[in-house]
């Protein structure tokens, strides 16, 4: 029941699905590193409803009169992928561009199955970036609340030691409750300023930094002395050599406890967590392993995507992605990457891999400029 457009559509769907992915791929940058099949998502669906509605005897008038599948799109690329809302409706724009074409090369659309076609994709647009909208506010209504109720542990220790010095100024373990007050005070700064991090990375954003010469190694030394006094001495530092280089010194910092604290809370139970520092080709490389379960295939597809709602081992620690949102970032920033290798045999080790001079990678630098203040 479909129409001579309707029958060319259904005849060239993988045609026109090729060249779609193609152009999409190209204009939209998010798009780039996608697997095939989270870009096709639900559009076959869509052609077969376009052709459907391009017919005078369906009782589909338009594409997605009856059904959810644009309001599916629209909610997967906000679960599945790092598309913009702009990108959702730049999509569909594709989408009506290559059916033009493809549909207009041996006979032209009459004004009938034109009007149809650009109804169907304007509705089916709007559908997706509706769906979009609702899941994204659903997340971050989701996270604020969990936000809310994960800073309340570090602040309500905070109190509680405070409360202790108060009422017990004289009493030996003074120095103990203070150094509680600061760890605590440092988790929820630290959340807070993942948060703010995670917040600009997905708006497009980059991190702003400071760079200064530094040694490296020394950094994550400092990190993981930090960390020890939390998580017990389970972190183990490999650094042939010194790794002198210009970096962001807090960001970098932030994204080594990070990747040691995603080590604790996801890894194998009282096991170690090796810290290997090196330099190659003028890159520096910070690997982060851990054993215990691995990272399924598909649950690495979105691992360093703020908001995402991650279990842990056993199921007792649930996190929303954003230390390693802030890991990616900064990688970013510095003109570099990071990187995860997990298997069920060798465990899981995550890789920041950047240049040594970090000044290279940040926007609007070039070699030799001096440091942003």
């Amino acid at each position: 029941m479909t129409s001579k457009a309707g029958d060319r559509i259904l005849a060239s769907r993988d045609r026109v699905l090729a060249l779609w992915e193609e152009r999409v791929r190209k204009e939209i940058p998010t798009a780039a590193q996608e697997e095939r099949a989270i870009i096709i998502n639900t559009f076959p669906g869509v052609l077969r409803q376009i052709a459907e509605a391009l017919s005078p005897k369906h009782p589909r008038r338009t594409a997605t009169e009856g059904s959810t599948v644009a309001e599916e799109h629209g909610g997967e690329r906000v679960r599945m992928t790092q598309f913009r809302l702009e990108d959702v409706i730049h999509e569909y724009a594709l989408l009506r561009e290559v059916l033009v074409e493809v549909l207009e090369e041996h006979e032209p659309l009459t004004p009938a199955e034109r009007n149809s076609l650009h109804s169907s994709i304007d509705e089916a647009t709007r559908k997706a970036c509706t769906a979009y909208a609702l899941v994204q506010a659903g997340f971050r209504e989701q996270f604020v609340a969990v936000l809310a109720h994960d800073l309340r542990g570090p602040l309500s220790a905070a109190k509680a030691s405070a409360s202790l010095i108060l009422r017990k100024p004289s009493d030996q373990s003074v120095p103990r409750w203070s150094a509680r007050i600061v760890e605590s005070v440092d988790r929820a700064d630290r959340m807070v300023q993942d948060l703010l991090d995670a917040m600009r990375a997905q708006a497009g954003g980059s991190l702003d930094l400071q760079f200064s010469e530094c040694d490296i190694v020394e950094v994550v030394h400092e990190a993981l002395d930090h960390l020890r006094t939390v998580y017990g001495d389970r972190f183990v530092l490999v650094a042939p050599a010194p790794v002198r280089g210009y970096f962001g010194v807090d960001p970098m910092r932030r994204a080594v406890e990070n990747l040691a604290i995603n080590a604790v809370k996801y890894g194998a139970a009282g096991r170690p967590i090796t810290i290997t520092v090196k330099e190659l080709h003028e890159r520096l490389f910070i690997l982060v392993h851990n054993e215990g379960r691995h990272i399924p295939a598909e649950q690495q597809a979105t691992l360093f995507r703020a908001f995402q709602r991650l279990a842990a081992e056993g199921g007792s620690h649930r996190g929303w992605g954003l230390g390693l949102a802030q890991v990616r970032a900064a990688a970013e920033a510095h003109g570099g990457s990071i990187a995860v290798d997990s298997l069920p045999e060798l465990g899981t080790t995550f890789t920041i891999d950047v240049p040594v001079d970090g000044r290279l990678g940040a926007k609007g630098r070039k070699p030799g400029d001096p440091d942003r203040s």
